[in-house]
């Protein structure tokens, strides 16, 4: 197995920060097409999902982190916490939105697409970075 070169280390290093842009870029982006096609209402909640999907991306890259670091079996306290945490709290958001109709449902949803689509774009630039070496 060879080792990585340190250029290209530093470059895929990157991609935790480029994903976390493009979702912070994607939200009011998309926020502003949905506005324009539909309402207010759905480009709001279509904010409030793209934000949701930004603060999971951020739990994540902090729980990788965190086992990365830990270099051992055990588990670092509060890891479990903060793995079960965003499930928790995605799943009481969505619990509003449909008991309460506080925002459309299908805005949230599609918000909360955006680390799908964060992490399509991050891969498709790298493919293309690989295209031209």
């Amino acid at each position: 197995m060879s080792e990585v070169p340190p250029a290209e280390r530093a470059f895929l290093a990157g991609a935790e920060r480029r994903v976390g842009r493009i979702i912070l870029l994607s939200v009011p982006l998309g926020a502003a097409l949905v506005a324009w096609r539909w309402d207010a209402t759905m480009s709001l909640a279509f904010g409030f999902g793209g934000l949701l999907a930004y603060a999971n991306y951020r739990w994540i890259v902090a729980i990788v982190d965190a086992l990365l670091r830990a270099q051992r079996a055990k588990l670092p306290r509060g890891t479990t916490v903060k793995l079960l945490l965003p499930l928790v709290l995605l799943a009481a958001v969505l619990y509003v939105i449909f008991s309460r109709s506080l925002l459309p449902a299908a805005g949230v949803f599609a918000g909360l697409f955006l680390l799908v689509v964060g992490v399509l774009v991050e891969g498709v630039y790298e493919i293309a970075r690989g295209a031209r070496r």
